[in-house]
């Protein structure tokens, strides 16, 4: 076991046994040399090493050892004498489903080593105190994570049929850095890890020519930026948790027979889950309760027209999966979940999409060996995605059309 597992191990285990101890005396663990390198051969290795951020610097240019020697020892020098300054993102856009743009902050390769290194020193404690409902940008945790606990959920027992799937407006472009620091403050003492977290924060964007300020937000894109969200919708986890999830079986009990209902909470980073064995009105008062709480709490808007109550019956899309309950053949309620190509089909077309464009007629010129294998890594890619859900039919109608 090397020296950063052990001290990334006890940083765990007192996270764990002291929920209300702060740490201190961190910021001598990122100016280690062994940490440094191993940050550097971390980021390197990322494919996104292969984009430049605004000074022109890939991972091409520190193929050398001396070179990734030079830069170690800068990156140490910078940060024992405090003279550390992170650089603005550049960024870029990236196409989402939906056919609008998603924006993409790319950092300089110093920047990320710097950026992993604070990873590797307070995700141990985080990940101590982060709850089980939350599965997104956690290490070992997937969207089936989430998916797979329906099935305990939705059932006859629980009966948590109402479901309310919440949208946050904008909710990474609207941490607010203040609540954020202050939040990351209850856990982490050492003021030089809180001032270099704020400096990435404020580090601000480079737009083509132009440079932003960062007054708000987070950046998708560098790494250690869904640590921090997650940090603070944590929050969200905090007060579901205190008020619904640690109730006790006699407590959830006496809520039923008051007509009150319980309450379930899945969360994959920004993407909510309620879930409700309650009624229909139970679950627009659940709505209603976490709307105020997000703003009077975190300063960020559920959005009433993109958050719908629906009932298990019904169906509901999440995550790229599409689940619903439904009555078999023994005329015995089960659930099903499968992937989202019913009713809107929205998986299945851009597969068709994608396919569509890698095969076209500009692409003849392509190497067919090369062609072949790139249509297979997206197509693996997309199996595996769905490989544990009912998918064989989808599956095989979707490959049919390919190979035509």
């Amino acid at each position: 076991m090397s020296d950063i597992t052990k001290a990334q191990r006890s940083l765990a285990i007192k996270a764990e046994y002291n929920k209300q101890h702060r740490f201190d005396h961190l910021y001598r663990l990122i100016c280690l040399e062994e940490w440094i390198e191993y940050a550097l051969k971390i980021a390197l290795s990322n494919k996104g090493s292969r984009t430049a951020g605004i000074d022109g610097v890939t991972r091409r240019e520190l193929a050398s050892q001396t070179a990734k020697d030079r830069m170690i020892q800068e990156i140490r020098q910078e940060l024992r004498d405090g003279s550390f300054r992170p650089r603005p993102v550049r960024r870029i856009y990236i196409p989402k489903a939906n056919g609008k743009q998603r924006p993409i902050g790319i950092a300089t390769v110093r920047d990320r080593v710097v950026q992993m290194l604070l990873k590797m020193v307070l995700e141990p404690i985080y990940e101590s105190d982060f709850l089980n409902c939350s599965n997104g940008f956690r290490p070992g945790r997937r969207t089936m994570d989430c998916v797979a606990l329906m099935d305990s959920y939705i059932n006859r027992r629980n009966k948590y049929y109402w479901i309310i799937k919440g949208d946050i407006r904008g909710a990474f472009d609207h941490v607010d850095h203040q609540i954020l620091l202050a939040l990351i403050s209850k856990r982490i003492a050492d003021q030089r890890i809180l001032r270099l977290l704020k400096r990435f924060l404020k580090a601000g964007v480079m737009e083509g020519d132009l440079f932003s300020r960062t007054e708000l937000g987070t950046q998708q894109g560098p790494v250690v930026s869904p640590l921090m969200a997650n940090i603070y919708f944590h929050q969200i986890d905090m007060y579901w948790w205190e008020n619904y999830g640690s109730l006790g079986r006699k407590q959830k009990e006496k809520r039923r027979q008051e007509g009150k209902g319980n309450c379930a909470l899945l969360r994959y980073a920004d993407d909510l889950l309620l879930l409700t064995n309650g009624s229909k009105s139970e679950a627009y008062r659940l709505r209603d309760e976490f709307r105020d709480f997000l703003w009077n709490t975190l300063k960020l808007e559920l959005s009433l027209e993109k958050t719908h109550i629906v009932h298990v019956n019904d169906g509901f899309d999440f995550l790229g999966f599409h689940i619903r309950r439904y009555t078999s053949s023994h005329d015995r309620p089960e659930l099903l979940i499968m992937p989202i190509i019913m009713p809107t089909k929205k998986a299945q077309q851009q597969l068709k999409q994608k396919v569509r464009a890698m095969t076209a007629r500009r692409c003849y010129t392509d190497s067919p060996l090369l062609k072949v294998r790139a249509l297979n890594a997206v197509l693996r890619g997309w199996s595996n995605y769905y490989r544990h859900v009912n998918a064989k039919e989808t599956t095989k109608s979707l490959y049919c059309g390919i190979w035509y």
